[in-house]
């Protein structure tokens, strides 16, 4: 196994400072946060030789609101401007040598097909155009990142940030319609934590044929250790499908909203901290298993 960290949760800090952090304490690589107008291929390519790191993802960002990323939305011209924005993670991820993109069906924060609804009818018929919507915007998509020989791996989120793909159930019935190879599942331990009965048989049941990209963050979004989660249990899922990818870190520091965290400069020092601790508690674990 590799392991990553998300540049997403450091906010704006420059990238060579997310670099020198993940080369201190001994990381395979980094999870670009994406944003391609942020970055110049060539840099990155000469911070990972000079780090000795490799880029091993692109951590697409869909926040609600918005009018240009939601790949679910009942309108065409949003529809139309997030496939966009999904080619430009494509892009970048070819440009910087990353080999997938992470997708989330539908805007994170967005919880509800629609605002006011009349009865249980019309909320489901509503789920079900957005679930129809969004198969047909990835599929577009797919086509684009299996011509640059890139994956997208989609993303469920627990059902308090989006309505649409919340289990691994969900997202394997949504790449299985998808009917892709460009196309596979991305598992969150936080989210598979309120979500699933059981996260490492989620891990089992995605399998390593399926299972690209998997985030870790505890049961509270803080640093492995600092919540419930049974690591152990998790870790030996990953050994059992023989995963060979990424475990990317996203520990947040305690703050409700996970886009106002990564911007509070009072919890810097958290950054250094919730690298090191990560890492090498997770690979104290890798070494426990037999």
């Amino acid at each position: 196994m590799k392991y990553s960290i998300s540049n997403w949760i450091y906010g704006d800090e420059p990238l060579e400072t997310t670099f020198e952090r993940l080369q201190r304490y001994g990381y395979d690589g980094v999870e670009l946060k994406g944003e391609s107008k942020l970055y110049q291929a060539e840099e990155v390519k000469e911070l990972c030789k000079k780090y000795n790191l490799s880029v091993l993802s692109i951590a697409g960002i869909y926040p609600w609101p918005t009018r240009d990323r939601d790949i679910a939305s009942p309108d065409d011209g949003v529809r139309k401007k997030a496939i966009g924005y999904l080619q430009s993670c494509i892009d970048l991820a070819a440009g910087v040598g990353a080999p997938l993109v992470v997708v989330v069906p539908s805007a994170v924060g967005k919880v509800s097909p629609m605002d006011n609804f009349k009865d249980e009818e019309e909320w489901i018929q509503a789920k079900e155009w957005a679930w129809s919507h969004a198969i047909l915007s990835v599929r577009e998509a797919a086509r684009y990142a299996e011509a640059r020989g890139i994956l997208l791996a989609v993303e469920p989120i627990n059902r308090y940030e989006t309505f649409l793909v919340n289990t691994a159930e969900d997202g394997l019935r949504f790449i299985a319609e998808v009917n892709s190879p460009a196309v596979k599942i991305h598992l969150d331990v936080f989210h598979m934590n309120i979500e699933e009965a059981d996260p490492a048989e989620a891990i089992r049941r995605c399998g390593e044929e399926l299972l690209v990209n998997l985030h870790i963050s505890d049961s509270n979004r803080m640093a492995v250790g600092d919540g419930h989660i049974d690591f152990k249990a998790i870790m030996n899922a990953l050994k059992e499908i023989n995963y060979q990818r990424a475990l990317t870190l996203e520990p947040l520091p305690p703050v409700p909203d996970p886009y106002v965290a990564t911007r509070l400069k009072r919890y810097e020092a958290l950054r250094d901290k919730y690298a090191e601790q990560c890492i090498t508690r997770l690979r104290r674990l890798e070494e426990e298993i037999p």
